[in-house]
């Protein structure tokens, strides 16, 4: 069981904050050597000082003496992460804190999703092998061929908690698991089309055993079961044809649009299914680079006008409040927002 100095260190590695940052964020009511010692359970705040560390860090004072048994294994950040250290444990810590608040509102209403894996015992090691986990797991998710308009809602109805942070702009997403409870984080400021492929990325981490493939080509084939998931093989040789010289915007900014693909990962998979060349795939690349739509730096062509969101931990913090079994603060507490917020947002309707 966790203690008060456990605590405050992790809520101070959620924060992204040194024990210096934190002693100059209470306006020196405290030195980094006193948060040295609360850590190492040396020494306990006073109430006072208690509440400021608490404003400083953006959590309530109960979240120190919430107890805890979530432990997260089998994460890791991607080889090319520009993440820092402090950033990798910002994004640890408050994946973590999201497990436990998600983790005791469901044991509060006693609503436990079980995640199957569809693939189990299953190994990927090419490109063929992709194509035909992708179906696999469409299949047994009854989804046909058609678009899906809601990744995270479909996700979680299959028992997969997702979590969405204010991160920084060099994290797109990292995936879990917390015993049997599998968990993906992704970055809430992404654009949608990025979140759509990279939460599928996550997932083919989370469900795929990749055998002995070398961490550039596990990142490669977990991208190239992302997009067959998203857009089956079936269903791109219908839009585009199976041999093409070139391809047209057009056509491509209609995919995007229907099944919510970047341009940039819909000519990959049209080179990784033999629809076009690889002096055709470089010549976009190219263009892609100089318009700076590879990097982020500009918008690539195109909308997709769907939606994401990830809403069953605050659907159970509304159900709770809703028939009296926690209170709006306690339910306050839980979605992190004040209590005038929470009121403001939660009505009955009938």
């Amino acid at each position: 069981m966790d203690g008060f100095g456990t605590r405050l260190k992790a809520a101070r590695k959620m924060a992204g904050l040194s024990q210096q940052k934190l002693a100059d964020a209470t306006d020196n009511l405290i030195t980094k050597q006193a948060v040295s010692k609360y850590e190492k359970g040396k020494m306990m705040p006073a109430s006072d000082i208690l509440i400021a560390i608490s404003k400083a860090l953006g959590v309530k004072s109960g979240y120190f003496y919430r107890q805890s048994r979530v432990k997260l294994t089998g994460l890791e950040f991607r080889k090319k992460s520009r993440l820092s250290k402090s950033d990798e444990n910002r994004v640890k810590y408050q994946t973590l804190d999201f497990l436990e608040r998600y983790i005791e509102i469901e044991n509060i209403m006693g609503q436990h999703t079980v995640f199957v894996n569809p693939l189990k015992n299953t190994t990927i090691e090419n490109q063929d092998d992709v194509e035909d986990a992708a179906l696999r797991v469409r299949k047994a998710w009854e989804l046909g061929n058609a678009p899906i308009s809601n990744l995270m809602e479909l996700l979680e109805d299959k028992g997969v908690r997702i979590y969405e942070g204010d991160l920084p702009d060099t994290f797109d997403g990292l995936s879990a698991w917390a015993d049997n409870i599998p968990v993906i984080t992704i970055n809430k400021n992404s654009d949608l089309v990025r979140k759509r492929l990279t939460i599928v990325h996550e997932l083919a981490h989370l469900i795929i055993n990749f055998g002995e493939c070398n961490d550039r080509d596990l990142e490669k084939l977990c991208h190239s079961f992302a997009s067959a998931f998203l857009l089956p093989k079936e269903k791109m040789i219908e839009e585009i044809g199976s041999n093409r010289t070139k391809i047209s915007f057009l056509e491509l900014k209609k995919l995007k649009g229907i099944y919510g693909i970047s341009l940039m990962a819909l000519v990959v998979r049209a080179k990784n299914l033999g629809i076009i060349n690889e002096y055709a795939y470089r010549n976009f690349s190219i263009r892609a680079i100089k318009s700076g739509w590879r990097s982020g730096r500009t918008k690539e062509p195109g909308e997709y006008v769907g939606r994401e969101y990830a809403n069953r931990f605050g659907q159970l913090v509304s159900w709770a409040v809703a028939e009296d079994i926690i209170t709006m603060s306690k339910g306050a507490e839980l979605m992190y927002v004040s209590l005038p917020e929470f009121r403001k947002g939660f009505q009955i309707a009938a």
